[in-house]
């Protein structure tokens, strides 16, 4: 997997049509399957013991990018 930069994921921000301080849950079923699919173009995978589904850890991992400085 490449390393993520911060341009990077302010694109993948606007690709789904999100705020950058958006909440998961707030997002509609689209917005997630774009989540999902851009998550497959990155490579992503969610960790071993994760409670939760690979488009939540995904979006909580570009928005910690997003915030970075540039």
């Amino acid at each position: 997997m490449k390393r993520m930069g911060f341009y990077e994921a302010r694109n993948i921000m606007a690709a789904i049509g999100c705020e950058l301080n958006a909440d998961y849950h707030t997002l509609d079923s689209n917005q997630v399957d774009r989540v999902l699919m851009e998550a497959r173009q990155y490579g992503y995978r969610k960790p071993k013991n994760a409670n939760g589904s690979t488009a939540r850890y995904f979006f909580a991992f570009v928005q910690r990018v997003a915030h970075r400085s540039a």
